[in-house]
């Protein structure tokens, strides 16, 4: 267990490093754009990128996982899953050039057509790298991850934003995808020279077929719901109010990218270690949860009670029409960060046919609700609260499954772990809602105020609820440094 939770927290620290020096970037990169390139130009780029999501689903068919699972696959094995995903990308690259102009039709905007054809380079060299991406984290190189993407994040940004200075408009949101996945490969080529071959190992397909089918089956579902709102807005409403949506989204996101996801590309490595000890599995997915309520509670309230603050800050007063849709989808913040980890359990425990019924289910709830917020309420308000709702009974049926059939465990402990940190949320939402509003003028101090009171509020409370003691985590941070 000690080499467990040490090549855990290597992983951690690792894409931590990537992923808080990637937020500061990030945000300095929006907020520059943000205030040159006209909302309708986002909402373009936001229709573009759910459609390369969707290919992207596609070119990885559930490989990437199962070559993390399987250490029984040798290097002809590997060479023809790679060549598969080649053709894989050919095809859709292929496919998006073709269908590029029915999409533009679609949602009548003719910029549409070429930048996805521009994304047709996404997409073909994103299929290349599904396999050795997968290697770099079955060998647990994560400080090539970390530093590969944070080179990426800086140079694409500083090209964009000097596009966007010279009028590329919205061209210059397409540099960071495509100068990513053209990059990606180079390195990931250099690292892992896998090449063509030109008969595929039927014994490599039979192998993570059953584990693949069903991974990609899940993914598949997992697409709908996580973007069937923006392909909704971009189709019933305007591009301006899709600039809104996906720029609040994206925003509030942030957080879930750089917490949950610093721990969830380390997870399955590591965890598919104790696949057959599904009690252990529990607990450290129970530990997990915790460990993350403790931390996105604060934060999604943080987003919630400072909103107008955040959106003006970033993005500037002409997104002030954002500020609704971010504080309704900031309320969903502590479930998504949560999770955002539960499909690596799964993986981990060599069951994804019970992570595609959670996904098939979960779509289901999010589909009906996406479609009942356009027809019965009319806005992006009612879909961003039809997500909320949606995304709480998502999140019951997930670890429902996930501890009844997977780990074969009662759910109820689960569940019970998460109410001291729920007590303490609600208390301090009830001490926002009294003495919360500043009056300045000043966004900054505003937010600094709000920011303070939501953490000193529920440190207290933590300590009081007796969830941790800030004494012991600053004796664990100094006896760690003190190692290093």
């Amino acid at each position: 267990m000690g080499s467990v939770k040490k090549d855990l927290t290597k992983g951690v620290f690792w894409i931590a490093v990537s992923k808080y020096s990637g937020i500061v970037i990030q945000l300095l990169i929006a907020a520059i754009l943000a205030r040159i390139i006209e909302p309708a130009s986002f909402g373009t780029i936001a229709v573009a990128m759910v459609v390369l999501h969707f290919l992207n689903i596609l070119a990885d068919i559930g490989i990437g996982p199962a070559v993390v699972q399987y250490k029984q696959l040798t290097k002809q094995h590997l060479n023809s899953l790679f060549t598969l995903n080649l053709y894989i990308g050919v095809i859709l690259a292929l496919a998006l050039f073709l269908l590029s102009g029915v999409i533009a039709a679609y949602y009548v905007n003719e910029s549409l057509r070429e930048v996805c054809q521009l994304m047709t380079l996404v997409i073909f060299f994103q299929s290349l790298n599904v396999v050795p991406n997968a290697l770099m984290r079955k060998d647990k190189r994560f400080r090539t991850i970390a530093l590969r993407t944070l080179f990426f994040q800086i140079l694409s940004g500083i090209i964009a934003v000097w596009g966007a200075f010279h009028g590329w408009d919205v061209y210059a949101l397409l540099v960071s995808p495509i100068l990513t996945a053209v990059g990606v490969f180079l390195v990931n080529y250099y690292n892992y020279p896998l090449r063509f071959v030109a008969q595929l190992s039927k014994d490599a397909i039979k192998m993570v077929g059953s584990f693949s089918l069903y991974q990609f089956a899940f993914s598949f579902c997992n697409y709908f719901s996580r973007n069937l709102d923006k392909l909704i807005i971009g189709k019933f409403f305007s591009m301006s109010q899709l600039g809104y949506y996906e720029k609040s989204y994206h925003l509030m996101m942030l957080p879930v990218q750089n917490v949950s996801f610093v721990i969830d590309p380390v997870l399955h490595p590591i965890l598919s270690m104790l696949q057959n000890d599904k009690h252990t599995l529990k607990e450290k997915n129970q530990k997990l949860t915790v460990l993350i309520s403790n931390l996105s509670f604060p934060i999604g309230l943080t987003l919630f009670f400072c909103g107008s603050e955040l959106i003006k800050i970033v993005y500037g007063n002409q997104w002030d029409a954002a500020i609704p849709v971010f504080r309704i989808l900031a309320l969903s913040l502590p479930l998504q960060m949560i999770l955002s980890v539960n499909a690596s359990i799964f993986q981990a425990a060599g069951k994804t046919n019970h992570l595609f019924i959670s996904g098939l289910l979960n779509s289901f709830f999010t589909v009906v609700g996406f479609f009942i917020a356009v027809y019965c309420g009319g806005t992006i308000e009612a879909v961003a609260w039809s997500w909320d709702i949606t995304l709480t009974i998502n999140f019951i049926n997930t670890y429902t499954i996930m501890h009844i059939f997977t780990l074969g465990e009662r759910v109820i402990p689960y569940f019970s772990s998460l109410l001291p940190q729920v007590l303490n949320s609600v208390l301090t939402f009830i001490l926002l809602f009294f003495i919360g509003d500043f009056f300045t003028s000043n966004l900054f101090v505003s937010l600094a105020y709000k920011t303070t009171l939501i953490g000193l509020s529920t440190v207290v409370l933590a300590t009081l609820l007796r969830q941790y003691s800030i004494k012991d985590i600053f004796q664990y941070v100094r006896e760690s440094l003190s190692r290093k």
